[in-house]
């Protein structure tokens, strides 16, 4: 097994078309044809099923795309490595955000680390923090900015970042829209845009934990993943959501948000930043201090921000 072969294993399998994939591995289509019946000749297994339609993977080759993945990452890495022990300024870097954090924390971090770090290829992915922790432990990517707390993370280092309020996003024409502060209390009976409770289980049990608090269970008639369809939903008036306060867009004019308070508190989640123990490279560590230095620059300006003592996730 060659790691050519891996590398034309990845490409079709991301494209299901090996005329795509040629295209992308600049080789012609024959040759990749004779390359993947080879490969899996030699792992004695089929890898792709050949469809009047197209390819499909089989079981075994689903099973064996993040292994080939994460080779290629570790090659990448090595790559990166050796390049970065003569000047620490090239290579890639992969980094994961929770949707909530790309708005706010985004715009500030990589300025920063462009003025660090111009060469690095960097390679940004907004994604829920249960597939962010995926794809860094298949070295798919190489940083998460991910939300707390978490109770799995297998090897992964976590570092907290900071804590911030929960808090109430509305449309621009709801009453509610002039209010410095509302209680959750005063929400009882309204209809509610959730998070989905399979790919955003934290968000969702967060809002759940907090309306019990509050008394009453949430009314909930949609459920989103991604900031952009929340901020959709609640625009178009279907209801309200509990969102984190660096999801706030700044300028924006489409919806509103007000701080909230249950039995007089405000409600609390906490922003991470997620690394493979062992994994460290200049332009990773570089990353990491742009970042640490935007979520200072956050805090701030935003009362609604606190400095995270320690992340929970056991």
């Amino acid at each position: 097994m060659e790691l050519r072969q891996i590398r034309q294993f990845v490409a079709l399998s991301e494209t299901l078309n090996f005329h795509r994939a040629a295209e992308l591995l600049n080789m012609s289509q024959p040759p990749l044809s004779i390359s993947m019946q080879k490969l899996e000749q030699e792992m004695g297994v089929k890898l792709f099923e050949r469809l009047a339609r197209g390819l499909a993977l089989t079981e075994a080759g689903l099973a064996a795309l993040p292994h080939a993945r994460k080779i290629l990452g570790d090659v990448e890495a090595m790559r990166d490595a050796a390049s970065a022990t003569v000047n620490g300024m090239g290579g890639r870097l992969g980094v994961g955000f929770v949707g909530s954090a790309v708005y706010g924390l985004l715009p500030k971090v990589v300025p920063l680390f462009r003025a660090e770090r111009p060469g690095v290829e960097l390679r940004i992915r907004e994604d829920s923090t249960l597939e962010i922790l995926k794809s860094l432990e298949t070295g798919d990517l190489d940083i998460g900015v991910l939300r707390t707390p978490v109770f799995d993370v297998g090897e992964l280092n976590l570092e907290p970042l900071c804590r911030e309020e929960i808090i109430l996003m509305v449309p621009k024409d709801h009453p509610l829209r002039t209010r410095e502060t509302v209680r959750l209390e005063e929400l009882r009976g309204e209809a509610f845009i959730g998070y989905d409770r399979t790919r955003v289980p934290s968000y969702h049990a967060l809002m759940l934990s907090a309306c019990d608090a509050a008394g009453f269970q949430p009314r909930i008639v949609e459920e989103a993943t991604h900031a952009q369809t929340l901020i959709a939903l609640v625009e178009s008036g279907l209801g309200l959501a509990l969102v984190p306060a660096v999801s706030r867009i700044p300028g924006a004019n489409r919806i509103c948000y007000t701080r909230l308070t249950v039995g007089g508190a405000p409600i609390l989640i906490g922003l991470a930043l997620a690394t493979r123990g062992g994994d460290s490279r200049p332009a990773q560590e570089a990353f990491k201090a742009a970042l640490r230095e935007a979520v200072k620059l956050m805090m701030k300006d935003d009362p609604t921000m606190s400095v995270a003592e320690a992340v929970d996730h056991k």
